[in-house]
Order: structure tokens, then sequence, then C-alpha cells
């Protein structure tokens, strides 16, 4: 706090303000590539559960977890999409990955055998980056005490700024990810997060 008790003017119209936040850092959320059903619902026609990972891994796609690695739509930068390249020249990711064996659902009961096992493990790609910086501006401002007013120790206004990722970064959403190895969009964000958000209060206490 500046000018913390003190009693000449500058404590009264710059001191007492206090200051606080948090600065957020972290690598990326994890996502999971997977196969979507082409032909309908697995295991029976009424499961309503279509989607399996992929059998394989065939290597060549990249691990960068910058933004630009993962941005989509019009005016992306050239490079975008550079973890995985080929998907939006060929219209998916097959190159990446290979499509699960499995049977098409028949009516319930399903006779079909269960679909061949998962050649990845969840959560096994790591999404874009995160940063944020969130902080608080706030001061009680001491008034005079209101006759009747019932308090003892006068009357006060207190005034607040919130702050919100406070440089406006950019932060991708992860769960947002086309993450369907069938799709040409394959290993792009649809979706960010918040922008910076700036909220202000004033509370009268008496």
């Amino acid at each position: 706090m500046l000018f913390h008790s003190s009693h000449s003017w500058a404590e009264k119209v710059i001191g007492g303000w206090s200051l606080s936040g948090i600065f957020n850092l972290h690598t990326g959320f994890p996502w999971t590539p997977v196969f979507n059903s082409l032909t309908g619902p697995l295991y029976c026609s009424s499961c309503g559960y279509g989607s399996l990972r992929p059998a394989k891994y065939l290597g060549g796609a990249g691990h960068d977890t910058s933004n630009s690695a993962f941005e989509s739509g019009p005016g992306t930068p050239d490079g975008a999409n550079k973890n995985f390249p080929n998907a939006s020249a060929q219209g998916n990711a097959l190159s990446y990955f290979t499509e699960p064996a499995y049977t098409p659902a028949g009516s319930f009961p399903a006779q079909a055998g269960a679909p061949q096992a998962p050649g990845i493990a969840r959560n096994s790609w790591d999404g874009p980056g995160y940063k944020d910086l969130d902080g608080t501006l706030s001061k009680s401002f001491g008034l005079p005490r209101i006759p009747m007013s019932g308090s003892e120790e006068g009357t006060k206004l207190e005034i607040r700024v919130d702050a919100f990722n406070f440089f406006n970064n950019t932060n991708l959403q992860t769960s947002s990810i086309s993450n369907s190895i069938t799709s040409g969009n394959f290993g792009q964000a649809q979706a960010a997060l918040g922008s910076r958000t700036v909220t202000m209060q004033a509370r009268f206490s008496f």
C-alpha cells in the first residue's frame, strides 16, 4: 500500500490503494484423436456411441504447442496446422493414424464382436499453451459520519476494479480442437477463451 498509515494529504488522495494479482502460465491441456463411425452407432443401433480411438499412430506429426499450430479459419497465417499439414491437403488425418476395425451395429441385442482395441492412449496430445494475468485494484475512502446513521466509525466508500486477462492474450480452447481423424481441419482449434474483461464496483457502507 502507498503512504499507508500516513495522515498527509497524499495518503488521502493516493494512499491506501491495494493491488493484487495472479499470473497463470502452463502448457496446454491434453486432447485425444478419435475416429467417428461412418455407419452409425457401435455395439447396438440404439446405443448412441460411435467414437473409437485410432488403431495406430503412424508418425510424422509435429508437437508444437504454440497458438499458430492450432489456428484455423479465414485469414489464418501460413504454417497453420503445422502439426498435421497433410490433413488440410488430403481432407483427413489418415496419413497419421489408422482407422480401427469394427463391425457396424445391428438391432438390439447386437451380435457383432467388439471393435479393435485402441492403439493410442487417451490424452496423448498436448493442446496450445495458456497464459493469463488477473488483477485487482481497490481503495476504501473514509467519509464524514452521517448523523443518525447509527455508525460510530463514519461512512466509507470502497472502489474496486477487477481485470481478467489483463494483457488480452489469445488462449485457444483445447476442448474445441477438431479431433476426428476423418476431418480436414483435424488438429485445429475452433474457439478461444475470453478476451480482456474489466469490471468496476463501488460500495457505500455506513
